[in-house]
C-alpha cells in the first residue's frame, strides 16, 4: 500500500476526538483522513496539528503547507489533498478511489458524510456495520437537512442488497419496495420481481406485478436472467464440490461449519 515510510514515530499521542482515539505518527492520521473521511473536517486542520506534525513527527515541509492553506482560507479538500499527496503513503491508484469524496467534501451534508461511512463497510464486506449506517440515515429522515429523495431511495436500495447478500429475501424485497416508494425508480420495481423469483414466492411476485405494472416482456427477460444465475451457481466448481463431498460424506461437518463461518465473516 504504502510508497514509502512517513517518518518517525513520537513518544506523545495526537488525540483525534471523532474517534476518541490517539495516534502517533503519520502514517496513523493518513489512515484516518483516508478510512474516515467523512469524520474530518474543517477544525480537524488546526495549528495543533501543524504543530504535532512539525515538531513531534519532523515533518516541517508538510506542516508548512498546510500552514499556507490555512492562512489562504483553504478548503478541507485542499487540506486532504495536500496531506495525502505529500506523505506518500497512499498510492495513486488508492488516492484515486477517494478523488470522488474528496473533491465533493465541502460541499457534503452530513447525511451523505455517514453515507460514505456505510459505503466503505460495505466494500469491506462488514455488512451489519454498514446496515446500522444506513438504518442510522432513513431514521433521521425528518430530522436531516433536506436531501433529494433519491438519495434516500439510493441508501433504502443499499439495505434491500445487503439483504439479499444475506440470503434474506422477504427484508431485501420490503426495502427494494422502500426505495421505490421513497424514489420510484425501475431499478427498485425490478429488483423486486427478482427477489420474488429467487424466493419462489409466486403470491409475492404476483403482488408486485400489479403493483408495478410489470410488462410481460420484462418479466420474461427477469426471469431467463434468474434462471442463468441459478444455473451458473449450481454448475460452479464451488457447487459441485460441496454437494460431491456431502453426498460422500467427506467432512460433511466441517464444509458446513466452514460456510457459516465464512457468512459470519461477511456480515460481521
Amino acid at each position: 500500500m504504502a510508497l514509502q515510510v512517513c517518518g518517525r514515530q513520537s513518544n506523545h499521542p495526537f488525540y483525534i476526538k471523532a474517534l476518541d482515539q490517539n495516534v502517533y505518527s503519520l502514517e496513523e492520521i493518513n489512515y484516518f483522513i483516508y478510512n474516515h473521511i467523512n469524520l474530518v473536517y474543517r477544525d480537524f486542520f488546526s495549528e495543533t496539528l501543524f504543530e504535532y506534525i512539525d515538531i513531534e513527527l519532523g515533518h516541517k515541509d508538510i506542516a508548512e503547507k498546510l500552514r499556507e492553506i490555512a492562512d489562504n482560507d483553504g478548503t478541507v479538500q485542499d487540506f486532504i489533498k495536500c496531506i495525502l499527496n505529500e506523505s506518500y503513503y497512499y498510492s495513486g491508484f488508492e488516492l484515486g478511489k477517494i478523488a470522488n469524496a474528496v473533491m465533493n467534501i465541502d460541499n457534503m451534508s452530513n447525511a451523505e458524510r455517514i453515507k460514505i461511512e456505510g459505503d466503505a463497510y460495505y466494500k469491506a464486506g462488514k455488512l451489519e456495520a454498514a446496515l446500522n449506517v444506513y438504518f442510522d440515515i432513513l431514521n433521521n429522515m425528518d430530522n436531516d437537512e433536506v436531501m433529494p429523495e433519491a438519495f434516500y431511495g439510493r441508501v433504502a436500495y443499499a439495505i434491500g442488497v445487503i439483504y439479499a447478500k444475506m440470503f434474506m429475501s422477504r427484508n431485501a424485497n420490503s426495502y427494494f419496495a422502500r426505495a421505490y416508494e421513497i424514489y420510484p425508480d425501475p431499478l427498485y420495481a425490478r429488483s423486486c420481481v427478482y427477489m420474488a423469483l429467487v424466493n419462489n414466492d409466486e403470491e409475492e411476485l404476483l403482488k408486485t406485478i400489479m403493483r408495478y405494472h410489470i410488462s410481460d416482456d420484462t418479466l420474461e427477460r427477469i426471469r431467463k436472467r434468474v434462471g442463468a444465475l441459478r444455473r451458473e451457481i449450481e454448475t460452479s466448481d464451488e457447487t459441485l464440490l460441496f454437494i460431491r463431498n456431502f453426498e460422500n460424506g467427506n467432512n460433511s461437518e466441517k464444509i458446513i461449519d466452514d460456510w457459516k463461518k465464512d457468512y459470519h465473516e461477511r456480515i460481521s
